[in-house]
């Protein structure tokens, strides 16, 4: 498959975990239930985008591809949970930000594990990316936010082996097959920890059960099935950097929702994200 549209497919994901935040601000929800019933939507509706072939190609899967599925599960479960709550802490822009510092991670994992190689080209990309992320996190350090940025940045590292893990097994396993079985593991996690928190399951607005689904079909199945679609055909360092952009569009919706107004060092780390991502994605082999 030619890689432009993969990556036409990569920036509409992106488009749609942009929204994730700001709707999870709007719901009443506590953070872990918002993530639960996200990856329970989630997981239905990759599992009715399968068919009845997913009970066959889950029974094929080989020990080692569910053991993997399990643990990504686990990791996604984690980093939704962390940077759910991380919004009620710190601003959007800054808890994307510091979510999308991921791709740290995700090269560091690539190259010291998947033993992937990356082009001088791709790092510069990869660089001036962060770089961005690191203006506009830099100049909302010292707002008193840092718990909340502390959480952002551990999902980062969660959603990283997430990612990792996906690059493995989506190479034997198809996407909604994969996607439905680590949401399903997730959801398993999620429950688990919201009963332990004593968090009641049910008894929440109509809003909150329509931003439930909205959040399974937007950034769960557009976004995140999207990726886990293309990390088929495309390294995860280069679906890491792009996923850098969703902190640019997270940061617009914000301001025109709740006027959390963007400053300069906010406009100018979006313009180095945007050229970054650019760079890296023009020149991947």
């Amino acid at each position: 498959m030619t890689r432009y549209p993969v990556y036409g497919l990569i920036a509409f994901s992106v488009l749609c975990m942009a929204t994730a935040s700001i709707m999870i601000r709007v719901s009443d929800a506590p953070s872990m239930i918002i993530a639960f019933y996200r990856v329970v939507f989630t997981a239905l509706a990759a599992g009715i985008l399968s068919g009845p072939a997913l009970v066959d190609r889950t029974r094929k899967m080989d020990r080692k591809d569910l053991y993997l599925v399990t643990g990504s599960g686990f990791f996604l479960a984690l980093h939704f949970a962390f940077w759910n709550s991380s919004l009620n802490y710190t601003s959007v822009a800054s808890s994307v930000l510091f979510t999308n510092l991921q791709v740290i991670f995700v090269l560091f994992f690539s190259i010291f594990f998947l033993k992937e190689k990356v082009n001088q080209w791709v790092l510069a990309g990869i660089a001036l990316a962060l770089g961005g992320s690191a203006c506009i996190a830099l100049g909302d350090l010292g707002n008193g936010k840092l718990s909340g940025d502390l959480l952002a940045l551990a999902s980062g590292l969660f959603v990283a082996v997430y990612f990792i893990i996906g690059r493995q097994v989506r190479m034997r396993v198809d996407v909604w097959t994969y996607t439905s079985g680590v949401s399903l593991m997730a959801a398993v996690v999620l429950l688990a920890a919201s009963r332990l928190m004593g968090l009641p399951m049910t008894a929440y607005q109509t809003k909150d059960w329509i931003i439930f689904l909205l959040l399974a079909l937007g950034p769960g199945i557009a976004g995140h099935g999207s990726l886990n679609w293309a990390l088929k055909y495309v390294k995860a360092p280069i679906v890491a950097v792009s996923i850098l952009g969703e902190s640019v569009g997270a940061s617009i919706l914000a301001w025109i929702i709740f006027q959390e107004s963007l400053a300069w060092y906010q406009l100018l780390g979006g313009i180095l994200i945007l050229a970054g991502i650019y760079l890296a994605v023009v020149h991947e082999k």
